[in-house]
């Protein structure tokens, strides 16, 4: 009789633990809960499916969520850019420089070599800006001696600049790496140089500007180099 009655205690317990197992499942899966704001779903990561397991990319994407997704284009203009554009550039050191100069010079289909070409040519294009500037200064009869000697300094490194952005686009185009990146250094070194001129004779530069952006351009070249395949 004990035995008859320990079985139906356990009988009892048993269906009561299931009942209240059942219950539980139950609230998990049909309880209502709080649904998630956008900006959560935002910046929620994803799981990584199949296809980006085997290609996981470290280059920021562009959120539609984000007030400056591309700085210097806008989320107005996204649709004019580029994707590959964006891409690549935003492996760039300034990418806010990278991405306009790159579609305001870009001819064809947009790769690494392409988008190479068309930066060496914003390049290009801001040292004979400079070159011109620098000119413009030293003719000016209000200009200084002292300024004057770091002008010439900066017209010879920008020759030189010239001369080295050439070589660099000969270079790309013969998928020769080692002068194409040894050109683009020296680009960077030669609007340095230029600023250093007028920083040891204690003097403001009137193209510091100028010089920053071409230390940018040529940082970029060198970045979008190094994704080319050659």
């Amino acid at each position: 009789m004990a035995t008859s009655k320990s079985c139906s205690l356990f009988l009892l317990v048993s269906a009561t633990s299931a009942l209240l197992l059942s219950s539980a499942i139950v609230d998990a899966v049909c309880v209502a809960r709080k649904p998630l704001s956008l900006e959560a779903v935002a910046h929620k990561e994803l799981p990584i499916t199949p296809a980006s397991f085997q290609k996981q990319s470290s280059v920021p994407q562009v959120s539609l969520f984000a007030s400056n997704a591309v700085k210097g284009v806008g989320l107005n203009h996204l649709d004019k850019v580029d994707h590959t554009v964006v891409d690549i550039c935003h492996q760039t050191d300034y990418p806010d420089v990278c991405i306009p100069t790159v579609s305001a010079h870009l001819k064809g289909t947009a790769n690494p070599l392409s988008m190479l070409t068309a930066e060496i040519e914003a390049c290009t294009e801001k040292t004979k800006s400079a070159a011109a500037e620098v000119a413009k200064i030293a003719a000016d009869p209000s200009t200084s001696s002292a300024e004057k000697m770091a002008l010439s300094t900066c017209k010879e490194n920008y020759n030189s600049a010239l001369d080295s952005l050439s070589k660099a686009e000969k270079a790309a185009a013969a998928h020769d790496v080692g002068t194409l990146n040894s050109e683009l250094s020296a680009v960077i070194t030669y609007a340095s140089t230029c600023d250093d001129s007028f920083i040891e004779l204690s003097l403001k530069s009137p193209v510091e500007g100028a010089d920053r952006i071409l230390q940018k351009l040529g940082s970029n070249c060198l970045a979008i180099a190094a994704q080319v395949h050659f």
